[in-house]
Parts: C-alpha cells; sequence; structure tokens
C-alpha cells in the first residue's frame, strides 16, 4: 500500500465527513500536512500531521468502511509516526471520542488535558473544535 501526500480536496472531505470528522479546520494552517492512499483512483484512507515545533497533533484518521479491519488505519498511523520522525517531531498527541483502544494498542497512552504542551493546547482541535470529552493521549517518538 503506498501513501502519498493529499490536499484537503472534496473527496478527502466527504471521507471525513462519513466518518463524523472535522473539516472546518482544514484550510487554517500551513503547519498541517495530510497522507492517503488510493483504490482505483479514489481516496480510501487518510491521516494528517499538525506540527507545532518538536510536537505534533495526528489528526482527521480516517479509512473507509469497505476496507475498515484491513489495517489500513494501522499503517496510516505507523506512516504518519515515520513522516514525524523524519520532521524532527519527539511527540505525538492527539484527540479522540471513539478510537482510544485503537490508539491504545498503537502504544498511545492517556494524559490529562491540562498536561498538554501549550503548542498543542492553542490549537483549534485541542482548543474548541474536539469536545471537552475527547480522550487525550499521546505517544513518545524519542528519548
Amino acid at each position: 500500500m503506498e501513501f502519498v501526500p493529499v490536499s484537503p480536496d472534496a473527496e478527502m472531505r466527504e471521507l471525513l465527513k462519513r466518518c463524523d470528522l472535522l473539516v472546518s479546520d482544514l484550510d487554517s494552517s500551513d503547519s498541517l500536512f495530510f497522507y492517503g492512499c488510493h483504490s482505483n483512483g479514489n481516496i480510501t484512507g487518510v491521516v494528517g500531521l499538525e506540527i507545532h515545533g518538536t510536537v505534533a497533533l495526528i489528526r482527521s484518521l480516517a479509512v473507509t468502511s469497505n476496507i475498515r479491519g484491513l489495517g489500513v488505519g494501522r499503517l496510516l498511523v505507523q506512516f504518519a509516526e515515520e513522516m514525524a520522525r523524519k520532521k524532527g517531531i519527539e511527540s505525538l498527541f492527539l484527540l479522540t471520542t471513539t478510537a482510544s483502544n485503537f490508539f491504545e494498542r498503537l502504544g498511545y497512552m492517556h494524559h490529562q488535558r491540562d498536561s498538554a504542551p501549550e503548542s498543542i493546547k492553542t490549537t483549534a482541535q485541542f482548543s474548541g473544535l474536539c469536545p471537552a470529552s475527547s480522550c487525550f493521549m499521546s505517544k513518545q517518538l524519542s528519548s
């Protein structure tokens, strides 16, 4: 499976909406990078990295319903982690309302929201778009 940079076009936005993910701030940051995979010319999976210095927020992990359960989400997260390492990211953070068990299996740990680095706290996702009930999780990429 090949992962390539993708832009937040109409097709990607539609995938995110079908997965009940936010699309309102996709164009608001030049620190936001998306990677995706395609099948038969259609996007089937996507993941985003919102980079802030040596930390980043994993964003918008989505996989089409017809291929869920085949490991594509796991591969997308692993790819995002690899890209983050190449960009000098030391820690990844995320907010989720539905996928905490999935991320736990990939080595992400739960944290209190007030423990987030300031650069993560000021993101649109953290400061207002994601509900306060979202699980806040992180993973260290370097020691």
